[in-house]
C-alpha cells in the first residue's frame, strides 16, 4: 500500500498538459526532480497501462489510460469533503484488512484505501471474493459519535448510498437486504462491515465494498456489471460516484438516524413483496414468508403464518 507521490504527480502534468504534451524538462522543473527520475515515473505509469507517447516536439503525451480503480484515478472524481486521504495500489491482498491496519494506527475519519484488484479480498461470512481487474475495490474508515447498538443499520446505509451514487449514471439498482446492491437482475456491489467499540461506543468502522463495473472473462451468472448496461462508465467513475453516494447517505444517518433514510430504501427494496427464506450463519432457517420492506432500525420485515417479524440479521434467499 502507498500514499498518493510523485508518480501521481507525473500523472496528472500530463493530464492537464492533453494532446500539446509536456517535455521531461518541463516536469522535472515543475516538481522539483531530476529528468532521469521523470523518466523512471512514466516507465513505471506506463508498466501500468498507461499509454505514453514520447516525441522530441512535444515531449510526454498522455494518449490514454487503464480503465482499473487506482486511486489515484479515483481521487480526482471525488467530490465529497468527507473523503480526505486516499492510498492503495494496483494490487493489494485486502482493502479491508490495510483499512483496519490504519484505523487502528489513528487514521482520520474518511481514509479510503482502493486497490485495482485483490488477492485475497472476502465478502461476508468469511467467504473469499473474487477481485480481478475491472472491479471497484474500496474500503473507508469511519468514526460515527454512536453507540454499538445504533451502528447495525450502517451496512444499509452503506449500500443505499453505492446505489444512489450509481442512480447519478442513469442506472436503476435495487437493494437486497442486508448487503447487497443488484442491477439487471444480479448482483453488481457487496458491502462488508468490520468495527471496534470500546465502553459500548464506536471507534471506528471500516466499510468495505467491491463493485463490478466491467466484465472479465469468466463470471458467475448471478452477477451484474455497470457495462452491461453502460459501458461508458469507467471503474474509477463509477467508484467515486459510489464514494460519493455514501458519503450523503451517511452524513444524513449521522444527522436523523436510518430512519430519515428507510423511505429512501424502501424505495429500491428488491425483496418487498417477495417470498424469502432467512437463515442465519449455520443455515438454519430462522423465518420465511413474504418482505414486506425495511423498518426503521433497518430490519427486515417478514410476514409468516404466525405474523410479521423483525429479523436484525440474516442470509436471505428468494423463493419462486
Amino acid at each position: 500500500m502507498r500514499a498518493l507521490g510523485t508518480r501521481e504527480h507525473v500523472l496528472t502534468a500530463l493530464r492537464d498538459a492533453g494532446q500539446a504534451g509536456i517535455s521531461g524538462e518541463r516536469l522535472a522543473r515543475l516538481l522539483g526532480i531530476s529528468r532521469v527520475a521523470v523518466g523512471k515515473h512514466v516507465a513505471a505509469l506506463r508498466e501500468l497501462g498507461y499509454r505514453i507517447d514520447a516525441s522530441p516536439g512535444s515531449g510526454y503525451t498522455l494518449v490514454s489510460s487503464p480503465d482499473i480503480a487506482y486511486p489515484w484515478d479515483v481521487a480526482p472524481l471525488v467530490r465529497h469533503a468527507l473523503w480526505c486521504s486516499f492510498v492503495g495500489d494496483a494490487e493489494m491482498p485486502s482493502t479491508n484488512d490495510a483499512a483496519r491496519e490504519l484505523a487502528r494506527e489513528g487514521a482520520k475519519e474518511g481514509t479510503v484505501v482502493v486497490a485495482g484488484r485483490q488477492t485475497a479480498g472476502r465478502g461476508r461470512l468469511g467467504r473469499s471474493w473474487v477481485s480481478p481487474e475491472g472491479g471497484a475495490y474500496v474500503s473507508v474508515i469511519l468514526r460515527p459519535p454512536v453507540a454499538l447498538a445504533e451502528v447495525g443499520s450502517l451496512a444499509l446505509v452503506v449500500g443505499l448510498g453505492i446505489a444512489q451514487g450509481l442512480e447519478g449514471f442513469g442506472l436503476k439498482p435495487r437493494l437486497k437486504w442486508p448487503n447487497d446492491v443488484w442491477l439487471s437482475g444480479g448482483k453488481v456491489a457487496g458491502v462488508l462491515l468490520e468495527m471496534t467499540a470500546e465502553s459500548d461506543r464506536v471507534d471506528w468502522v471500516v466499510a468495505g465494498f467491491g463493485l463490478n463495473v466491467v466484465r472479465r472473462d469468466a463470471a458467475p451468472l448471478t452477477a451484474a456489471f455497470v457495462h452491461d448496461v453502460d459501458a461508458s462508465i469507467s471503474v474509477a467513475a463509477a467508484a467515486a460516484a459510489a464514494l460519493d453516494g455514501i458519503a450523503e447517505a451517511y452524513g444524513v444517518w449521522l444527522d436523523a438516524g436510518f430512519a430519515a433514510l428507510v423511505q429512501e430504501y424502501n424505495a429500491r427494496d428488491l425483496l418487498a413483496g417477495r417470498r424469502v427464506v432467512v437463515s442465519d450463519a449455520t443455515g438454519t432457517v430462522r423465518v420465511q414468508g413474504v418482505a414486506r420492506g425495511i423498518d426503521h432500525e433497518g430490519c427486515l420485515l417478514v410476514e409468516g403464518k404466525a405474523g410479521t417479524e423483525a429479523v436484525s440479521s440474516g442470509e436471505v434467499t428468494l423463493r419462486t
